[in-house]
């Protein structure tokens, strides 16, 4: 409730602009010393100071300094990936004073009006993915007049930092407050919040409520959200019921590929998962093009049933799926795994040495558990050549401190290694 308050109050005493930019400057900045190199003057300086922020080699310090460089140019303060990687890099340094000098020092890059509304929206997300959804408060009291994009952007921080709490408080507190009428999206990210924290009936009477409380109707990203509560709690009716209201003349939405997951998972969960793979097909005859998150829910589950075969085959079918802007779904780290973890159980080892070795070619290192029991295998084949081809390839992806302990599976495999014939 203090966080609410606080923000309310924040949005009501700030005067003008200009006084609101510095306020805030004063409140994010921190006292970390940074040496800033030469603003650049040229396009090419700026490209290689873009360069030199995206190399994973640059210290954080210099990373940040770099980036302080960068502010004067508008094209760099709209360059939002690089906005993105800056932040979840100096985060996941634990230098999280530097992400507030750094954004911070960027509301007063530019002359006003700048900051603009969708540059502070910006700013409570950016603090939100560092883990400081507090900034993301004050970044939101920054915005005047109060938005309902701006609540649904502090209510979102607030959801993705597990603040389910605060996401409740401030859904019911600021928009009185701050004369704010939630909408559609606000509505949605409070549905999100009671089902991931487990309050599903709450959710559903929010849901039931929205068209005479709100006088909005659910869309099928609200319908989407109770049946992910439904799934949680294996309620199956419930959600059957509710899959029949949505395409029915009281809804009449049209489920999206997000809606068919959620099927294909309560199927799965169900040890139907052959019914689910099914659906892959129905969802391309409806427009619905199946995602990679469809394909990964139905693998796992015939991982799961045993159905290791079937996994396989719809794994090499993926890039062969029509979609929109052509064909294919790549598969990701979890698809590799679930398929080679079950196929090592399974003791197939030559597809299974297939899915590790594509694996590797992405920079990809699969568990070390898995691969030694890859390699173990192989080795009881009499194909100790490529066992030993798989421990090089694991050598050369195996980064950081997980080097030590890959050097401590490798040592269990010495015969092979030195073996020059095999």
């Amino acid at each position: 409730m203090a966080a609410a308050t606080a923000a309310a109050d924040f949005c009501r005493r700030s005067p003008s602009l200009l006084g609101r930019r510095h306020l805030l400057v004063r409140l994010l900045s921190t006292q970390t010393q940074i040496h800033t190199p030469p603003t650049p003057t040229t396009p090419a300086d700026l490209s290689r100071l873009k360069a030199s922020i995206r190399d994973a080699g640059t210290k954080p310090n210099a990373l940040a300094g770099l980036f302080l460089s960068g502010l004067p140019h508008p094209a760099f303060l709209a360059d939002r990936p690089l906005f993105a990687l800056s932040v979840r890099r100096l985060a996941n340094a634990g230098r999280r004073d530097l992400v507030a000098s750094i954004l911070s020092s960027s509301l007063t890059a530019l002359p006003s009006p700048h900051p603009s509304e969708g540059f502070l929206l910006r700013l409570i997300s950016l603090y939100s993915a560092a883990g400081m959804p507090d900034h993301s408060l004050t970044a939101f009291g920054l915005v005047k007049p109060p938005s309902e994009r701006a609540l649904s952007a502090l209510l979102s921080a607030y959801h993705d930092n597990r603040l389910y709490d605060r996401v409740v408080k401030a859904f019911n507190t600021l928009p009185a407050e701050l004369s704010i009428k939630p909408g559609l999206v606000s509505h949605n990210v409070l549905l999100k919040t009671l089902v991931a924290s487990g309050d599903v009936a709450a959710a559903r009477k929010v849901f039931d409520e929205m068209p005479d409380k709100a006088g909005i109707q659910p869309d099928i990203i609200s319908c989407n959200e109770i049946l992910k509560g439904y799934l949680n709690n294996g309620d199956g009716a419930a959600f059957d019921q509710l899959l029949k209201e949505i395409t029915g003349p009281k809804r009449q939405l049209k489920p999206n590929v997000g809606t068919y997951n959620l099927r294909m998972s309560l199927l799965c969960a169900k040890g139907r998962s052959f019914e689910a793979e099914e659906l892959l097909d129905a969802m391309g005859a409806k427009g619905v093009p199946p995602n990679r998150a469809s394909f990964n829910t139905v693998i796992k589950g015939l991982c799961n049933e045993g159905e290791v075969g079937a996994a396989m085959a719809l794994f090499k079918k993926m890039p062969e799926v029509p979609r929109q802007n052509g064909t294919g779904v790549s598969p990701n780290f979890e698809t590799y795994i679930m398929l080679l973890e079950a196929l090592i159980n399974k003791s197939l080892f030559d597809p299974a040495l297939e899915v590790c070795k594509e694996c590797l070619r992405n920079k990809w290192a699969p568990p070390f558990q898995a691969v030694k029991g890859l390699v173990q295998g192989l080795l009881k084949s009499r194909k100790a050549k490529q066992g030993k081809e798989v421990l090089m390839a694991m050598r050369k992806v195996v980064k950081g401190d997980a080097k030590e302990e890959w050097m401590k599976v490798e040592a269990q495999f010495q015969l092979v290694l030195s073996d020059k014939k095999a």
